[in-house]
């Protein structure tokens, strides 16, 4: 029993470990001369000699050196062209960009933006490193013409004039996103009739290498492509500049807004993030903080996910009491979350602890009193629980109703009830279901914590709903790349081999074991002597009836199929031909257990 125990407790942290409602961590914009201190101090280059660069509305590479400046010309502009919006776009060190020579109004970010006047400034931009390392920055512009709307034309924020770019910053569940507002080239007073598109175009999941971030922006660019391979998330209008988007950490998105008139339409400096810090020396350059417990835990999620899969119901009392650790440990969780504020391994000792004690109280429930539609009650709920959170996950995830958590939470508890309100009145079917999905879903859990996929947060998003403020809010429809899909497939292929395999090997037998307590007590009342005792073991008392047998728990009282009526037929003819016979019983009192001859 003990090593069930460990087994359980280590299946289930694997859903709650990666969970915590962490801090904010802003990786915002810095402007007007304040800098971003990261691993390197920023100092002024202005003693390094200024390079030119050639850019234009092509994705090109610079490859900067340490404590370097360029100077970025613009290529071709053409006659109608009324303002340009120059971008640079490094994967993990901020670099500054400025129309001046960086000693006043600059933009200090891993994604700046400027807004550029071809006919003030033929000088271009200014774009520095001023780190000790080597930087790659994706560099490029956009040309406009006077009709088009200037994105961050009407700032009422100190520094740049009019700032074009993004602002970001993020959390372990949420992803910040802002802006100023657009105004006309002269004016702004027609900000009211402004919409804004956003869009988001995520990288490869588990993936945080230079490689796929430099594909990412040469193919997410103009108006068209951003439109075409972009998951539109939603439109702002009156005034709105700040939405708040699901994080996912580890896996890469660029951000893009575009600014709408009735007739033009313009684009804000990309944004991208990935939801973790960026670390040169971490593999992929994404900080991971998972503990050898976790993996050791997942690993062993694995075996018990399997177990439960393929003959959950055959060990039913060890299946009951993982039901039990299970849902303990998802209120313990919820509960410690809310209440107090407690490091990780406090609150995984806290939760595990709670779920000890609902494992002990689910299992003692059918221990003493062995009713079948008790026990198949938590596992068709957490089945339900799984179903709903498939649910909200993928295919409603964009419902606009679904943003209010009365809308959410009632129809989420209406599909947790379902399986529970269908399945009730067939409590064996139940239990090998309920066994085989909630198994098969453990271990789809552990394996996707070692490749790094999505499906995780499937339940991760609805524990965060319910602890962490103004999630909510958020826009939560995930990246569905091609592990999450492969692994939601090995799912369903895992509940549909695990009900075969259970249906075969539960096939002709008693559909529940007997209550432990109730088959004590059973055996007790046969034990137990009193008048009606015969004095010689094997006398039959009373008239040639069918002697009573142990009742089977999860058949119907007083019911008998056709085998019993031939069983108890057979029985009252034997009877009868015994007595008919006259013949004598003949019993040996030193062998109660021999063979009795006619």
């Amino acid at each position: 029993m003990k090593v069930e125990l460990i087994l359980a407790q280590l299946s289930f942290l694997l859903v709650l470990v990666p969970l915590s409602k962490g801090f904010l961590e802003k990786d915002t914009l810095l402007e007007n001369g304040s800098t971003e201190r990261t691993s390197a101090q920023v100092e002024s280059n202005n003693t390094e000699e200024i390079r030119d660069f050639i850019i234009s509305e092509k994705p090109k590479l610079l490859k900067m050196d340490p404590k370097s400046t360029y100077r970025l010309l613009l290529d071709k502009v053409a006659e109608n062209t009324a303002f340009v919006i120059i971008e640079a776009h490094s994967l993990r060190l901020p670099v500054r960009l400025s129309t001046s020579d960086l000693s006043f109004d600059f933009v200090n970010s891993t994604s700046p933006a400027i807004f550029v006047n071809p006919s003030n400034n033929a000088g271009g931009a200014f774009l520095d490193n001023a780190y000790m390392e080597n930087n790659s920055v994706i560099v490029f512009a956009r040309s406009y013409n006077a009709d088009s709307p200037v994105p961050g034309k009407c700032n009422a924020k100190p520094g740049v004039p009019i700032k074009p770019y993004l602002e970001t910053s993020w959390s372990r569940t949420l992803v910040s996103l802002s802006f100023s507002q657009a105004g006309t080239l002269h004016s702004c007073s027609n900000i009211v009739s402004l919409t804004y598109d956003v869009y988001q175009y995520f990288l490869p999941e588990n993936d945080c290498s230079r490689q796929y971030f430099e594909a990412g922006y040469k193919s997410f660019v103009d108006i068209q492509d951003i439109r075409t391979k972009g998951s539109f998330v939603t439109t702002l209008t009156h005034h709105s500049t700040a939405i708040n988007l699901t994080n996912y950490p580890r896996t890469g998105r660029i951000l893009a807004v575009i600014v709408n008139t009735k007739n033009e339409s313009s684009v804000y400096g990309l944004v991208h993030t990935y939801g973790c810090s960026l670390d040169r020396d971490t593999v992929n350059g994404c900080k991971s903080h998972d503990s050898t417990f976790t993996w050791i835990s997942c690993a062993l999620g694995v075996f018990i996910g399997l177990f439960l899969t393929f003959v959950g119901h055959r060990f039913f009392k060890c299946a009951q009491f993982l039901y039990g650790f299970y849902f303990g440990s998802f209120i313990g969780f919820i509960i410690f979350s809310v209440l107090t504020e407690v490091d990780e391994v406090i609150l995984t000792v806290l939760t595990a602890s709670t779920g000890l004690l609902f494992a002990v109280a689910f299992l003692c429930l059918w221990w003493f009193l062995g009713i079948p539609v008790l026990s198949v009650l938590l596992p068709t709920l957490e089945m339900g629980f799984i179903l709903a959170s498939f649910l909200m996950y993928l295919p409603l995830c964009g419902v606009e109703s679904f943003y209010s958590d009365t809308t959410y939470w009632l129809v989420f508890i209406c599909v947790t009830l379902a399986p529970t309100v269908v399945f009730i009145a067939f409590t064996q079917k139940a239990s090998i279901l309920g066994s085989v999905v909630i198994g098969a879903t453990t271990v789809i859990l552990a394996v996707d914590h070692y490749t790094g996929s999505n499906i995780k947060f499937i339940f991760n998003n609805v524990l965060n709903r319910i602890i962490s403020d103004g999630f909510g809010e958020s826009y939560r429809c995930p990246p569905f790349q091609k592990r999450d899909l492969l692994l939601l497939t090995c799912l369903l292929g895992g509940i549909a081999l695990g009900l075969v395999a259970q249906l075969i090997l539960e096939r002709k037998k008693a559909p529940f074991p007997p209550a432990p307590y109730q088959q004590w007590r059973w055996a007790r009342s046969y034990e137990a002597d009193d008048e009606n005792t015969p004095l010689i073991n094997g006398e039959v008392i009373g008239s040639p009836e069918e002697p009573m047998r142990t009742p089977v728990v999860g058949f119907i009282s007083g019911h008998s199929n056709q085998n019993s009526h031939v069983q108890r037929n057979a029985s009252r003819a034997k009877a009868l031909q015994v007595t008919s016979s006259g013949a004598a019983l003949r019993r040996d009192i030193f062998s109660p257990s021999a063979s009795l001859n006619g």
